[in-house]
């Protein structure tokens, strides 16, 4: 099932029809192209059933939620520089597909054949063994959600998130986001070499250090952490020193730093985003 969300007076009443909202404006200067921009959005929830012929059989849950722009100019290029930017974020295996429903679509099939393909044989093999309804592993169940947003961030950028849900039958599943801010009048994704002064990462990490060190104690329910040594007690960075992560956002207020499970620290532990305010780390940003 696909349908386009709107947000307006009656959601509940308009829930499955087209409509946008106004993105929210840059705090720099807008132009007319940008000031025609809405922001829109596709959701689809379905089920695959790896055995059609049986309704009880176990199931892949697929959710996806893709944000992009719309223009009220058929041919306005800045819109589609920067939807080309949200497909690569939110599934680079499938851009350039011909609309924003072909791309969700495409993405759609894919998980649903991947799915079949891991375990409609097994599953098959096992029935035909004799297993029984109640004996059916838990694994052969899978579930996939991706979801996206779109907000307003520092002068002329654009802050997007993508989230990903999988659980694919493993230990436990997982959870990961990766954040991409866009240039608004140039439709270019902001990369660190963009953003950050070279040559400036270690500094930058040792604003990052006493956020993280506060997290972590916050985290674990206790203030006994203080340095490198003592997360590495613990179990964070064991396996690499604190870098600057590619996943940051520059939002209005400072720039936050997203370490997914286990890029510094071990599942249990979760993500950790860390806020330094501009104040702060406005010496080390590239000035336009």
């Amino acid at each position: 099932m696909m349908k386009k969300l709107r947000k307006g007076i009656f959601p509940s009443i308009l829930c499955g029809v087209f409509s946008t909202m106004v993105l929210p404006g840059c705090t720099g200067n807008r132009s007319a192209e940008v000031d025609r921009m809405t922001v829109d959005s596709i959701s689809m929830d379905t089920t695959v059933y790896l055995d059609k012929e049986n309704p009880e059989s176990p199931t892949c849950q697929i959710k996806i939620n893709f944000t992009y722009l719309k223009s009220a100019e058929a041919n306005d290029s800045l819109t589609g520089v920067i939807n080309k930017v949200l497909e690569e974020a939110f599934s680079s295996a499938h851009t350039g597909a011909v609309s924003p429903e072909s791309f969700v679509a495409s993405i759609k099939e894919s998980l649903s054949n991947d799915y079949l393909r891991d375990v409609q044989t097994p599953y098959q093999t096992d029935v035909k063994n004799g297993m029984k309804a109640d004996e059916i592993p838990n694994w052969y169940n899978y579930e996939y959600e991706i979801t996206s947003k779109l907000t307003e961030g520092k002068d002329s950028v654009w802050n997007y998130v993508v989230t990903t849900y999988e659980n694919t039958g493993g230990a436990h599943p997982n959870t990961w986001s990766h954040w991409v801010n866009v240039d608004v009048t140039s439709g270019k994704s902001l990369s660190k070499k963009d953003v950050f002064v070279k040559g400036t990462e270690e500094k930058i990490c040792q604003l990052i250090l006493p956020q993280l060190l506060a997290e972590a104690n916050e985290k674990l329910n206790t203030d006994t952490l203080t340095c490198v040594a003592g997360l590495q007690d613990v179990g964070l960075l064991l396996e690499t020193d604190l870098y600057v992560p590619d996943n940051f956002l520059l939002g209005k207020d400072g720039v936050t730093f997203l370490y997914n499970r286990y890029d510094i620290a071990p599942y249990y532990m979760g993500a950790f985003e860390l806020t330094i305010p501009y104040q702060d780390i406005d010496a080390y940003l590239i000035k336009k």
